[in-house]
């Protein structure tokens, strides 16, 4: 014990620090019920977010999710190695994520202006420097610019099916090496920690692969083999059998495959996959608040930490987009994905 204190008294410290500027379930509901998009952009110049929102010309919705970054970084500088190196790790899918933004742009041969505004900036987080991706004149030259980043190998190997099947191969390649490689880095970890970490990551590669399943089956028209092979190895409660059951099925039809895990209850026949997604959502929040409860002395509170902010920016982002549609407040419209207190 006196060593994992050593390790995570200051990190435990600013985590919960952290924590404590959250909006939370309540602040978000009431932030959805403003009247506009504007108005909920207003509202939050009186919370903790009026900082990450203060840059003229930057919409709300790419400075919210600069936030997470930043409660990334803030976390990183408490940690040591091999702990820091794994949250870092795990705060690259923000990098991911700007890496399937190129792709697509590079695809289809968008001028960097039209990009740029989409990338969110990662200081202190990132490993790429972005302006030079931009400038790629096509998909291989932006897989010759990425040669000493690990994103080269699993694009170098998509190449081929993107020339037949478009960008969509380079994106799923990119994240499933991504997580692969995260899930396998908790093995750097102790045993407390890789079993705190392991029951953060469990839950949000199921809702993943859940996810994914539905965009592979109804959005792209995949066979099951070709989802299956799309999907995440490693989780919780979704087995390789239960991922090849879900693969035959539209998601209308998942609550009998789904039983006796804890994703039943988000499903319900002929339901469409909107509700269980935030329902599915909200079970990794509850992880997360679960993973900051009890013991607190290892790597599982700065993770639960950035998670809870990466929900609750995403909520945020809902409310927005919704917002922008002329939609009307949250409350039982389930806008919000974030465990309420």
């Amino acid at each position: 014990m006196a060593t994992d204190l050593a390790r995570y008294a200051v990190a435990n410290a600013r985590a919960r620090s952290l924590l404590g500027r959250l909006i939370g379930g309540q602040g978000l509901e009431a932030l959805a019920g403003q009247p506009s998009a504007g108005a909920v952009v207003d509202a939050l110049q009186q919370t903790p977010y009026a900082a990450a929102l203060a840059p003229a010309g930057v919409r709300a919705e790419r400075a919210l999710a600069e936030r997470a970054a930043v409660v990334g970084r803030t976390l990183l500088r408490t940690l040591h190695d091999p702990e820091r190196a794994f949250l870092h790790r795990y705060l690259l899918h923000h990098e991911v994520d700007n890496l399937k933004v190129l792709v697509r742009g590079v695809a289809a041969r968008l001028p960097a202006e039209r990009l740029r505004p989409h990338l969110v900036a990662l200081d202190g987080v990132g490993t790429l420097d972005l302006e030079p991706l931009l400038a790629s004149k096509d998909i291989p030259d932006l897989v010759d610019r990425l040669a000493t980043s690990p994103y080269a190998g699993p694009l170098r190997q998509a190449l081929p099916q993107w020339r037949t099947t478009g960008p969509f191969a380079l994106e799923v390649a990119i994240e499933l090496d991504f997580y692969d490689r995260l899930w396998a880095a908790t093995a750097t970890l102790t045993s407390r920690d890789r079993d705190a970490v392991r029951g953060l990551l469990g839950p949000l590669f199921d809702v993943l692969n859940l996810s994914w399943i539905v965009r592979y089956r109804e959005a792209c028209g995949l066979s099951p083999e070709e989802t299956l092979a799309y999907t995440l190895r490693q989780g919780r409660w979704l087995t390789t059998r239960r991922r090849r059951e879900l693969a035959t099925l539209p998601a209308r039809n998942w609550d009998q495959p789904l039983q006796r895990t804890p994703y039943a209850a988000a499903f319900a026949p002929d339901v469409n996959f909107e509700r269980p997604a935030l329902e599915l959502t909200r079970m990794v929040a509850a992880a997360a608040q679960s993973a900051c409860a009890g013991y607190p002395f290892h790597l599982g509170v700065p993770l639960a930490c950035v998670m809870s902010y990466e929900i609750e920016i995403r909520d945020l982002q809902r409310i927005l987009a919704a917002k922008a549609l002329g939609a009307g407040g949250a409350g039982e419209s389930g806008l919000v994905a974030t465990v309420r207190h």
